[in-house]
C-alpha cells in the first residue's frame, strides 16, 4: 500500500476512532431522567454509572500496554470499536438494570483501550507531525465529547431515549468498518513500537520518574473533575430552577470549551517552552466557575460554565504532552497506558465522593471544597508534569 493512501487511511481511522470514544458517556447523563420511565434507576445505579467510565478508563490504561505483547495497535483498535458498537448498541433495548450496566461495562472498556491506543499510533503514523495529529485527535475526541449532551434530549423526543442512544452505536458501527479495512490492509508505520518495551521495561522506569507521576496527577485530576461535571452539572443546575434543556445544552457548552480550545493547545504546547502558565490560568477558571456555581448559581450560570469549560481543558493539554514528551512511538505508548492508568483510577473516585458528599451533609460547601482543592493540587503539580525535555 502506497505511502500517502497509507496515511489519508490512517487518518480517517484517528478520526472516527477519536469521535467514539466519549458519546457513549455524555449522551447518556441528560438522558437518565427519561430512562428512569423504563428502566428503575437506583441511587446505586446512578453513582455507579457515573464512576464506571474514569474506572474502565483507568483498568484500560494498565492492561493496553500488556495487549501491543500479542496484538498491533491497528487490530487492538478494530476490536475495540467493535466493543464500543455491540455494548452502546445492545444496551439502548434492554430493560435490565444490571443489563444495562454490564454492557456499559463493554463499551466503556473498549473506550479507555482506545484511549491508550491512538497516541502511540499517532506516534508511529506521524513522528514529523505529532502536533498536528495530536490536534485531529484530541478535536475529534472533545467534538464527541461536545455533540452527544447537545442533541441527546431533541433526539429523544423524536425517538424516545432508547433511539437517542443508538445513534451512537451507530457512529461506532461506521468506526468498526474504517478499522476493519486498517486492520486487514496493515499499513506499515514509519516508526516501530516496541511491544516488549512498551508493555514492560519502560512502564517500569516510569514508575520511577517524578514527571510521570506528575502529569498522571494533573491528568487524573483533571478527569476528577471532567468526571464530576459530566455527571452532576445538569442535576446541581436543575436543582437551582433551570429546566433540563438548559441543563444539557450547559453540558454541552462545558464540554465545547475544550473543543475549541483542543485545536489550539497542541501548537501551544510545542512552541511554548513549558505549558505551566496555560494550567495556571486553567486553574484559576475552574476555580472561579466552581464558586460561582456555588454561591450565585441564578447569577450568570453560562459564565460559570465557560470557566469550568476553560478549567477542564487542561486534559487536552495532558493528552498532547504524552506525545511530545515521550522520545519514541514505544515510550509513547508507556506513558500514555501510565497517565490514563493512574489518572483515570484517580478520576473514579470523583462522582462517587461528589455524590456521597452532597447526600450527607445538608449543605453543599463538603462537596466544593473537595473540589477546590483538587484544582489547587493540580496547580502545585503542573509546574513538574509541563516541564520540558523527554520523560
Amino acid at each position: 500500500m502506497k505511502s500517502a493512501w497509507a496515511s489519508v487511511l490512517i487518518v480517517i481511522g484517528i478520526v472516527v476512532a477519536a469521535f467514539n470514544l466519549r458519546p457513549g458517556v455524555t449522551g447518556l447523563s441528560p438522558l437518565l431522567g427519561a430512562m428512569g420511565s423504563d428502566i428503575h434507576l437506583s441511587a446505586a445505579f446512578l453513582a455507579v454509572i457515573g464512576m464506571l467510565p474514569p474506572l474502565l478508563y483507568g483498568i484500560s490504561g494498565f492492561i493496553t500496554p500488556r495487549l501491543y505483547n500479542r496484538f498491533s495497535g491497528l487490530t487492538i483498535t478494530a476490536a475495540v470499536m467493535i466493543m464500543i458498537t455491540v455494548g452502546l448498541g445492545v444496551r439502548a433495548v434492554v430493560d435490565s438494570p444490571a443489563v444495562f450496566l454490564g454492557l456499559s461495562v463493554l463499551a466503556l472498556l473498549g473506550m479507555g483501550i482506545g484511549n491508550v491506543v491512538i497516541p502511540p499510533i499517532v506516534k508511529s503514523y506521524f513522528p514529523d507531525r505529532v502536533a498536528l495529529m495530536s490536534t485531529v485527535h484530541v478535536g475529534l475526541l472533545q467534538l464527541g465529547t461536545f455533540i452527544p449532551p447537545l442533541v441527546a434530549v431533541p433526539l429523544a423526543s423524536k425517538m424516545e431515549w432508547r433511539g437517542s442512544l443508538l445513534v451512537w452505536a451507530g457512529a461506532a458501527a461506521l468506526g468498526v468498518a474504517v478499522w476493519v479495512v486498517i486492520a486487514v490492509l496493515r499499513p506499515a508505520p514509519r516508526a516501530q513500537v516496541s511491544a516488549a518495551v512498551a508493555g514492560g521495561n519502560e512502564l517500569l522506569r516510569l514508575v520511577k520518574t517524578r514527571r510521570a507521576w506528575a502529569l498522571m496527577t494533573m491528568t487524573g485530576l483533571t478527569s476528577f473533575n471532567n468526571f464530576i461535571l459530566f455527571t452532576w452539572l445538569p442535576t446541581l443546575l436543575t436543582r437551582s430552577g433551570f429546566d433540563p434543556a438548559f441543563a444539557g445544552a450547559m453540558l454541552a457548552l462545558v464540554t465545547a470549551i475544550p473543543l475549541v480550545l483542543g485545536f489550539v493547545l497542541p501548537f501551544l504546547a510545542q512552541k511554548m517552552h513549558t505549558a505551566s502558565p496555560i494550567v495556571a490560568v486553567f486553574c484559576g477558571c475552574l476555580a472561579a466557575g466552581y464558586l460561582g456555581l456555588w454561591l450565585f448559581p441564578a447569577a450568570a450560570p453560562v459564565l460559570w460554565t465557560v470557566l469550568l469549560g476553560i478549567g477542564i481543558s487542561t486534559f487536552p493539554l495532558a493528552l498532547t504532552l504524552i506525545t511530545l514528551r515521550s522520545r519514541s512511538a514505544e515510550a509513547s505508548a508507556a506513558l500514555s497506558g501510565f497517565v490514563q492508568g493512574g489518572g483515570y483510577l484517580m478520576a473514579a473516585t470523583g462522582p462517587l465522593v461528589f455524590a456521597f458528599l452532597i447526600q450527607s451533609f445538608d449543605s453543599m460547601w463538603p462537596a466544593y471544597a473537595v473540589v477546590l482543592v483538587s484544582t489547587a493540587v493540580k496547580f502545585a503539580v503542573s509546574f513538574s508534569a509541563c516541564r520540558p525535555g523527554s520523560i
